[in-house]
């Protein structure tokens, strides 16, 4: 069993290892290529829960890449013929969408279900972690400390300079809780809610200083006091010790959204690609994964092998995913590409 002491020691081995991109064994057969999302923790949980015990097990080399996931990407790495990725990291709106474009190719054998949560294996894509875009702040700054969204729409009531994620999804959805729609009215994402969304938006656009892309800059920002509030997700706050002793965000409002493998139409190792997917989906793989960066397993069989004290830190412990809500993939499918050209127009003429 991973005990606190255990996991702060892997931490600390995790930020002390060179992070090589390329991992071989003695005599390693030719390799698949690993696509998370940003550098920093988040990939090297995976390098170190997955890609090297997986290349250790069955001396096939595994390359960790990176990607903002970008759909229209991958989307035309499979048209054009040119896919140098073998298993990605996606979102279950992506999922969706890579099912309907038939860019995806199916998982063959897919790995036990025995334990996953409904919805969350499917034959083109095997979930592997929920995670949580948060509302963060510093405990110890001076102020008052928001508690939802409302707080940081407030601006009259909660001074200081922000920090959101460059991009719409999420933050739609905070707009309209910060507007006081319920979680439970989120979806569907009509017309006027996500007008709505975007004059709520307006009112703090010239609050926000910084308009993140990489994972690590929220942390920065707010341990630096250069923002006094920021979204921020929880595994990068998680993973830091330092962080995570000064840092607080309730889980009021949170975003939680549930990551895919899969294997691009075109990959040259699908079958080995399938042989990586059935061995990071093992819970005693995923147990790794979510002590060094916190989000919740979709494998409910990895909840027995953490502590209390790392569960409870969980996006789908219970009490945390009571009082969050789950992005709609069905919203985002449809509506994904219009709302990110929607939101370089908001971003850059405050016109959406």
């Amino acid at each position: 069993m991973t005990t606190r002491i255990q996991r702060r020691t892997l931490l600390s081995g995790f930020a002390s290892a060179a992070l090589a991109s390329c991992t071989r064994g003695a005599g390693s057969r030719e390799g698949i290529t690993v696509v998370s999302y940003g550098a920093g923790t988040y990939q090297e949980s995976h390098r170190n829960a997955f890609l090297t015990p997986f290349t250790e097990q069955t001396q096939i080399a595994t390359t960790s890449a990176v990607w903002n996931a970008e759909y229209g990407r991958l989307r035309t790495m499979v048209e054009t013929g040119d896919v140098g990725w073998d298993v990605v990291d996606v979102t279950a709106a992506q999922l969706a969408r890579g099912k309907r474009d038939g860019i995806l190719e199916r998982i063959n054998p897919l790995p036990e279900t025995a334990g996953f949560l409904p919805g969350t294996i499917d034959e083109f894509g095997v979930g592997n972690v929920y995670w949580a875009t948060v509302l963060a702040f510093d405990s110890n700054a001076s102020g008052p400390k928001p508690q939802s969204w409302a707080d940081f729409f407030d601006i009259r009531s909660f001074p200081g300079a922000r920090a959101l994620y460059d991009d719409p999804r999420a933050n739609i959805e905070f707009a309209l809780l910060a507007s006081g729609v319920p979680k439970a009215e989120l979806y569907p994402l009509t017309d006027d809610k996500v007008a709505e969304a975007f004059r709520r938006l307006s009112r703090i656009r010239d609050e926000v200083r910084v308009w993140w892309s990489d994972g690590s800059q929220p942390v920065q920002l707010l341990m630096t006091g250069q923002v006094a509030m920021s979204s921020a997700w929880n595994g990068r706050i998680f993973a830091s010790p330092e962080a995570a002793a000064r840092l607080r965000y309730p889980w009021n409002g949170a975003a939680l959204e549930l990551d895919y493998w899969v294997i691009p139409r075109g990959s040259r190792h699908a079958s080995e690609a399938a042989q990586f997917i059935s061995f990071a989906s093992n819970p005693d793989r995923v147990a790794t994964q979510v002590a060094a960066i916190g989000y919740g397993p979709a494998n409910t069989n990895t909840l027995e092998l953490l502590p209390e004290n790392v569960r409870s830190s969980l996006p789908t412990y219970a009490q945390n995913f009571n009082v969050a809500f789950v992005v709609d993939p069905a919203s985002w499918e449809e509506r994904e590409d219009e709302l990110r050209t929607r939101w370089v127009s908001w971003r850059t003429t405050g016109r959406p």
